[in-house]
This record gives structure tokens, sequence and C-alpha cells, in this order.
């Protein structure tokens, strides 16, 4: 199954919410949902879809039948923990996964993937499996024009536009299917995304080690473009455990106090200065920064 979070825009929604998706069960016994809390989000619910398509559908019901407002997280698939002390625990959310001092090793649900397409698109297709850390299985020709490849691939690789490249690669031509496999150790790390020095658990995902610090630095410059300034400056950073590993600054709107000022000792400009330096210091002790939906899905799009 693939998870995501669904939350109402409203807090109040919460009820509507959940009446909503009693009533969506009970003709889609597919739908899984238990209540979830989020630090970022508030209170909603993490919902178990059949694909990404199967996702989209409900997300359009509950907003055209049930006139909700909702935000959703960044899909994502279940992990499996080894722990330590020789437990399994499922993990259906980066947020949940296990402090890496109790963390023996990490298990990615792997499919395999049957992808037909025209041979003239064969090395296009096969560079983009590749790309997901796709692991080659076969070839097989079933006309002069037409090839069948065999690929294992990790779910959580092709969850998102994995689809859409493959189209776009073989001008649309080319057809995929899969079929779940196994779950399979692999090197992973939870990145996480901290806005002001404070995490967001909505923006955590669990990505590969080698794929670790571009998507970080591709998520702080994209969240840098939605996060709109405050009167002080926004830190926004990408880490793995307590190793920041990109950063990127939201520059603060900037008020000239000495505008006014006409003459005089300079010690007069300095101390509006101090004065407008304190001020921006204890803003950023108490201040709370809004992140907009439009944050929340750049995950999406990295």
């Amino acid at each position: 199954m693939v998870f995501s979070g669904l939350f109402p825009a409203d807090a109040g929604e919460y009820d509507d919410l959940r009446t909503a998706l009693e009533k969506l069960k009970l003709n889609d016994a597919s739908l899984s949902f238990e209540p979830e809390v989020s630090d970022a989000l508030g209170f909603g619910y993490r919902c178990g879809f059949l694909g990404l398509l199967h996702m989209e559908i409900i997300q359009e019901r509950l907003e055209r039948e049930f006139n909700l407002s909702i935000v959703t997280t960044s899909p994502n698939v279940k992990y499996l923990a080894n722990l330590k002390d020789g437990t399994q625990e499922e993990v259906q959310r980066p947020a949940l996964l296990p402090e890496p001092k109790f963390l023996e090793s990490l298990m990615e649900p792997i499919v395999t993937a049957e992808i037909l397409t025209p041979v003239d698109y064969i090395g296009n297709v096969m560079k983009i499996c590749e790309e997901k850390r796709g692991k080659y299985k076969s070839t097989q020709y079933l006309s002069k024009s037409k090839v069948q490849l065999i690929y294992d691939l990790p779910l959580g690789e092709i969850l998102f536009d994995f689809y859409d490249r493959i189209k776009s690669g073989s001008k649309g031509y080319a057809s995929f299917d899969y079929t779940f496999k196994e779950y399979k150790e692999s090197k992973l790390d939870k990145l996480d995304i901290l806005i002001n020095k404070e995490p967001v658990d909505a923006l955590s995902m669990i990505c590969s080690k080698k794929d670790s610090y571009h998507r970080g630095l591709a998520l702080c410059q994209k969240l840098k473009e939605l996060i709109p300034r405050h009167q002080i400056q926004i830190p926004i950073q990408a880490s793995i455990g307590t190793r920041v590993i990109a950063r990127t600054n939201i520059a603060p709107f900037r008020k000239n106090v000495t505008e006014k000022l006409y003459g005089g000792d300079v010690t007069r400009k300095n101390k509006l200065l101090q004065k407008q330096k304190k001020g921006k210091k204890r803003m950023r002790t108490i201040g709370r920064v809004e992140v907009p939906q439009e944050a929340l899905l750049a995950v999406l799009k990295i």
C-alpha cells in the first residue's frame, strides 16, 4: 500500500473529515485510515491507498462530494526496521523511524516491473530505471519492433514521477506494470527538514544514502522560493540525524529605521539600529513560520 497523511486545512473540519472517510470506506474496502497527529499540521488521518491513482481519486471525492479543503503529505511506502534488540517494526511514515542508535538495518519493498516499449526507446527506458536504483533482470523481444524489459525496482522510487518519465522517454508508447516481490535490506537515510530550526515532520522522507545530499539541497532551494519572507531571517536546513547536509536562508524584510534622521551624532543612528536588532532577536525566539501547502507538495517535485 501507499500511505499519505490527510489533514483538514481548517482544524474545525476534523470531524467532517472522519465522517467523509467512513462513508467512502463503505463502498471502498481497500481504503484504510487511522488518526494521526502532526506537529506541523495538527490532527488528521493516516490513510492507506492501492497506489497513487487510488489516492488521487479519494482526494478528489473528498473535495468535490464533501466540500472539504484538505492538506496532503507526500505519499510513502511501508518500511521494515530491524532493531538491535532483535525485534522488527513496521515504519509507515518517516517520523516514526527509530533513532539510529537503536536501528540495526532498514528494509524497503522491492517490486518486479515489466516495461513494454518500442525497440527505439530501449536506451531511454533503461537509463531511467538505472537512475531509480533498478536492477536489470532480462530482455525479451516480443516482435521486431516491441521489447519487454524486466527490472527489480524499489517501490519508494517509482511512486512519484517514474511513470511520467517512462512515457516521456518513449514518446508515450511504453507501458508499465509491477508486482510486489519482497522486502530487501538497503542503505537508506532519514532526511529531515528544519524550518527556523524546528523540524517539520510532514516534509521528512526516507531516501537512498547516495541521493540524500542532492535531495536535501534541492528541497531547501525549492522551499526558499515557496515560503514567504518574514521580518526575520528564516534558515532552512536539511539534516540526517544531527548532521546538517544543506542549508539556505530566506532573507528578512528590511526597514530603514534611520530614514527620519536628519543629522546629529552617529550614536543616534547606532542606538536605533541596536534597538531594531533587539526587536528582531525577540521575534526570532517567539516567531512561528507558517508553511504553505505548495511547500508541502514541493517534496513531490524534487
